[in-house]
This record gives structure tokens, sequence and C-alpha cells, in this order.
């Protein structure tokens, strides 16, 4: 027990003391405030202590770089649009021709000589 006298109060706490009473209140199942009033501080004061030699723990440790921005890469699938509907096909074009009892039909595109010699050989039939 320590007596002290006088109006001030203020104690000089070494490092190696504040360490032993900080690592009791980090124990396991430990109340700080119970800590503090077994070595006559405040808690408050015993929680800056805690602080204090936390960040002086962080400060040592090498920290990353801080993040940088690097271009990001995307897989997107590609969507191809669905194709354009085709446009309705026409009903193919019809030739009939009658000539007597012969009737010729022809169906689909047809050009000049298949014409010609379609009517040549109805000639010769009529």
């Amino acid at each position: 027990m320590e007596v002290l006298t006088g109006a001030e109060r203020r104690r000089k706490w070494s490092d190696e003391t504040k360490i032993a009473i900080v690592a009791e209140a980090l124990a396991d199942g430990v109340v700080v405030s119970d800590v503090a009033r077994r070595h006559d501080i405040s808690p408050s004061q015993l929680f800056g202590w805690m602080r204090q030699f936390r960040e002086a723990a962080l400060a040592t440790i090498a920290l990353p770089p801080s993040p940088m921005f690097t271009p990001a890469v995307v897989d997107v699938p590609v969507v191809m649009p669905s194709p354009a509907p085709l446009p309705r096909a026409e009903p193919p074009a019809e030739i009939e021709i009658s000539v007597g009892v012969a009737t010729v039909r022809i169906w689909g595109a047809v050009d000049a000589k298949m014409l010609a010699a379609v009517l040549k050989a109805l000639r010769v039939l009529a």
C-alpha cells in the first residue's frame, strides 16, 4: 500500500510496471475494473495504457503499401443479338400455260432461256 501526502496524486509508472498491469488486464476472463482497483488506478487510465501499447505495437508492424488502382479485366460472355427475322418469302412464282389439252405449270423463278424452251416445246406440240 502506498500513502500519498499532499495535493498532487500523480504517480510515475515505469513502462515495465504498465506492461505487467496491461498484460494482467488482457488475460482471459479478467475484468479490467477489478485489475484497475487492485493497482489503485482508474479503469480509464488502464484503458489508456492498453490503447497506448496497442498503437505502439501496430506502429512497429510493417503495413502493406496502400492499394493502387489496377485495370480490371472482366470476362463478360458475349451475347449475340438474335438474328433479324428473315423477310417473309413470297410464294414462288407460278406460270401456267394451257394449249389445247396440254397444261404446263412452272413454279419458282424462271429465266428467259427456260421460258423460251418451254414455249418452243408447246409450239411443237400444238
